[in-house]
């Protein structure tokens, strides 16, 4: 959220500092130069947003679902040799009961609203 912020408010700023550098430099003005000054400013902008977002995000976001997912995942696929020497098993249709709901959890992006 403040990534974005910054960046919109830091285009006009940068897009005018741009602009009147280019003219120091004696660039003419026309086609050329105002799309350099967009580009330039887009790119400035949008580095300076992606470091303000960077900078304010918390590094556990996103961690703890991830960590699930790799646990959950590793303990399918040892299911999964078990499966393998006897496939009519129990614990084998429990496996596949558990793999389709992983698969039904990373396919609609919700790998935090699970409890392990």
């Amino acid at each position: 959220m403040w990534g974005l912020l910054a960046g919109i408010v830091s285009y006009p700023f940068i897009a005018w500092y741009s602009h009147r550098r280019l003219e120091e430099q004696g660039l003419p003005s026309g086609f050329t130069r105002t799309m350099l000054v967009f580009l330039i400013a887009t790119a400035l902008s949008s580095v300076l947003g992606y470091g303000v977002s960077w900078l304010t995000s918390k590094p556990e976001a996103g961690g703890a679902p991830q960590q699930h997912l790799q646990q959950a995942t590793t303990q399918l696929l040892g299911h999964e040799l078990q499966c393998l020497q006897n496939p009519a098993s129990a614990a084998c249709q429990s496996a596949i009961r558990q793999s389709q709901q992983l698969k039904e959890e990373l396919l609609s992006g919700g790998a935090g609203r699970h409890e392990p």
